[in-house]
């Protein structure tokens, strides 16, 4: 699901053959639970166990991935911009877990037992309740989950990763476009340079991003050029330089997709950074 800067992925996998979750990062935190199984994960260059009563917390622009165990297996995971939710609450909570993660890539947490049933049922309201609307809803749902990550948890020690720079070829292919797109994101007005700048069909690469991040190529390129038209405008651009600047040809495609991802109109933003 992707609404407002909120990204989710529920997975169940009968089996480990089609399971893929490689390494990869991405602009926005991300919360992660596993309620069937266990897997290993890495995060930064430390790789922990994830299982009964644990849940990792990844921090923006870290390297992460998931190692399957077996199966069956799965997990929830919800990836947020915290600046969607312009919340202090929010983000003293978020200043608080680098403190309990003592580095600013992530870690792995363990959570009182009596306390991880609310942590899973706030993630699963998170992933499985669609509402197109109610962005508060879900904020208050992952401040829930902080809240007692930050007051009912404690760090678990990992080790030393082998596999980050082991990426397999979809997970560096990734990348690779992930990398283009960040280089490339106001040139881009179509999905063509897929084909020819990486030589992979769109359906190839569309099926990665789904499978890693839970949204098409092009949801992912929409979101990262609404997140720079956000800052442009909070710097004091005017809202149709910023659209332009962000290879918005069309204004009124720009602000539909902006009121749909923000939950707020791009005049409102302005505004309120005045």
């Amino acid at each position: 699901m992707e609404i407002c800067g909120l990204y989710t992925v529920h997975k169940a996998e009968k089996s480990a053959d089609g399971f893929s979750y490689p390494v990869h990062s991405h602009s926005s935190y991300e919360i992660l639970t596993v309620t069937k199984g266990s897997c290993g994960i890495v995060i930064g260059d430390t790789e922990y166990e994830l299982g009964k009563n644990d849940a990792a917390l990844i921090f923006e622009n870290e390297t992460h991935g998931l190692l399957l165990n077996g199966a069956p297996f799965e997990f929830f995971a919800v990836q947020f911009i915290p600046r969607v939710c312009k919340s202090a609450e929010l983000d003293g909570v978020i200043s608080g877990m680098y403190g309990l993660c003592k580095n600013k890539s992530g870690a792995v947490l363990t959570v009182d037992e009596t306390i991880y049933p609310t942590v899973v049922s706030c993630m699963r309201r998170i992933c499985d309740e669609r509402s197109d609307t109610d962005t508060d809803m879900y904020f208050t749902y992952i401040r829930a989950i902080l809240y007692e990550l930050s007051h009912n948890a404690v760090r678990k020690s990992g080790v030393i990763s082998e596999h980050k720079t082991k990426k397999n070829g979809g997970a560096e292919l990734l990348n690779a476009v992930i990398d283009y797109v960040g280089e490339n994101l106001n040139m881009i007005s179509d999905l063509s340079f897929i084909e020819a700048v990486f030589h992979y069909s769109n359906s190839h690469v569309n099926r990665i991003f789904r499978d890693t991040l839970g949204v098409s190529v092009w949801q992912y390129i929409t979101a990262k050029k609404l997140d720079l038209a956000y800052n442009l405008i909070a710097e004091g651009h005017s809202v149709k330089a910023a659209a332009s600047r962000c290879g918005f040809g069309d204004y009124s495609v720009f602000y539909k997709s902006f009121v749909k991802h923000f939950n707020i109109s791009p005049s409102a933003v302005k505004h309120s950074f005045k």
